[in-house]
């Protein structure tokens, strides 16, 4: 058993299968498994990893959908003390074989679905050893016939024999991948009890307990994924998964599996309210909430209204993980004069407002704006094989947002967008999300991203780029509803491109960049 000093990420679920293993742990479209069941399927993967060569430190990559077998991949990289790394499994191939070049992974665990974009690059990525193959919950048998072992067909041919490497707190648990969509990934490095911090943590925000289940629509690859799961394996929670999006399965997977928490991106939320969610027993919701994106007020009053009136927000980031982030309680959300607020620091961690390009010394006031930065117990400060990176976005503890914002006085954040973000017209500075609120309040406008463009008089120009909900409507019309609204002149659009949908990273949100492209 471990020392609480030196608690590593592989003992969450270790603990939980002792004092809870009949709880269902993690299910999925297709698999169920208790935390006795996948306690031992953890063990029996892990020992396949010790058969191909994995030791403490080696990178296990990770090509898989939401599912109950990415866990048990997850965590037999923990039983061993090696360093999990999950993929954007929609990449190209020729992306992921540079992902995979800087990660240089031993092993490379994939979706049955993904063996042929894996075939792809195989012979690219030489230091890979091993392969295996995955089911998720839709994984069809003719997708894996393979020559890999697989997850979990095979694993009654392996057993756990050996005793694995002592693991401490200051060990790296995880490499997790930023979400960007142009380039090869970087990697922001967790350690194992800054990590175990972030699970402790998210039992608070999520109020969690042995008998609490969330269902996680959200990709492997994202950190809020950990943020998500591991606060509820941490108590013997169950923890539902979806290998892909569908809305309507989504709402009849929360009313069947009794799901407690719901908490979604607002584009996501968005999306179920096009649909009539009033036939679905949502009684069991005791905690819904927003995440990753500002929230349009109509979206937030109807999960008031119709999921459940405890609400919470959180803001939170690939390299904070839980005890680094904010959050708006469902107490501060009854505070109208609050509701733009994310909310104040998570257990331990601190918030500062720094003049844009300063040192962690050069404090702001009051509702004065500038880059948010954090420090706190789950707060990372190294990035993966890059030094430079490293000195850029961390120092001293503090980890440089990039986020633009400012703190009241009683030191509620408030974002206003990413510094990059900034639209500057005429000289003038324009934040986008108070033109998308604005363009939003039309009732026929279910999304809207709103950019810079080069403008060779004015530098840049407002360009609203909109999806509609009635093909009728007309550029003309809904700049006459805008003009109506409360934005100044120079705020308002001088250019709408009407567009079937918005681009969106691997986390399912907005990517302005490539409407900047």
């Amino acid at each position: 058993m471990a020392n609480v000093r030196d608690l590593a990420v592989r003992e969450i679920v270790r603990r939980s299968a002792r004092y809870f293993p009949d709880n269902e742990a993690v299910v999925d479209e297709a698999y169920r498994y208790t935390y006795a069941q996948l306690m031992d399927k953890i063990q029996r993967t892990a020992a396949i990893y010790h058969s191909m060569g994995v030791r403490k430190g080696d990178r296990v990559a990770l090509m898989l959908l939401p599912s109950a077998n990415h866990v048990v991949a997850l965590f037999a990289a923990y039983e061993l003390g090696a360093i999990p790394v999950a993929l954007h499994a929609r990449e190209s191939p020729s992306l992921l074989a540079k992902t995979l070049e800087r990660l240089a992974p031993r092993v490379l665990v994939y979706e049955g679905g993904l063996a042929d974009s894996v075939a792809e690059f195989r012979d690219q990525v030489p230091f890979i050893t091993g392969y295996i193959c995955a089911r998720s919950g839709i994984t069809t048998d003719d997708q894996v016939q393979v020559d890999d072992p697989v997850i979990p067909d095979h694993l009654d041919r392996y057993e756990m024999d050996f005793e694995p490497m002592q693991v401490d707190a200051q060990d790296i648990a995880l490499i997790a991948l930023s979400s960007g969509t142009t380039g090869v990934p970087k990697g922001v490095i967790h350690r194992n009890g800054p990590l175990v911090e972030s699970a402790r943590g998210g039992v608070y925000i999520w109020g969690a307990n042995p008998h609490s289940a969330q269902l996680v629509p959200i990709s492997t690859s994202f950190m809020g994924w950990c943020n998500a799961v591991f606060p509820l394996l941490n108590v013997g929670a169950k923890t539902v998964f979806m290998a892909h999006f569908n809305p309507t399965a989504f709402m009849q997977t929360l009313q069947d599996e009794k799901c407690t928490i719901c908490v979604l991106i607002p584009t996501i939320w968005r999306m179920l309210f096009q649909m009539d969610i009033g036939s679905y027993d949502l009684s069991s919701i005791k905690l819904a909430g927003f995440a990753g994106e500002v929230i349009d007020p109509p979206t937030l009053e109807k999960i008031r209204s119709q999921i459940c009136p405890n609400i919470i927000n959180i803001y939170g980031t690939t390299e904070t993980a839980l005890c680094g982030g904010t959050m708006m309680f469902p107490d501060d959300m009854q505070r109208p004069e609050k509701i733009d607020s994310v909310g104040k620091p998570l257990l331990n961690g601190e918030i500062r407002i720094i003049k844009p390009g300063g040192t962690i010394n050069d404090v702001l006031p009051a509702n004065e704006e500038g880059e948010i930065i954090v420090s706190g117990p789950s707060v990372a400060n190294e990035m993966w094989n890059d030094p430079e990176l490293t000195r850029k976005v961390f120092e001293d503890g503090w980890w440089h947002s990039g986020d633009l914002g400012c703190l009241d006085e009683e030191n509620f954040l408030y974002i206003r967008g990413r510094i990059d973000d900034m639209i500057i017209s005429g000289g003038i500075n324009i934040m986008p999300a108070p033109v998308e609120q604005a363009i939003l309040d039309h009732p026929q406008v279910a999304e809207v991203a709103v950019v810079g463009l080069p403008d060779e008089q004015w530098g840049q120009r407002v360009t609203a780029f909109v999806c509609v909900t009635d093909t009728a409507m007309t550029i003309e019309q809904l700049d006459q509803f805008v003009e109506q609204s409360e934005l100044s002149h120079y705020q308002r659009p001088r250019e709408y491109r009407f567009v079937d949908e918005l681009p969106k990273g691997p986390t399912g949100k907005l990517s302005r960049k490539s409407l900047r492209a």
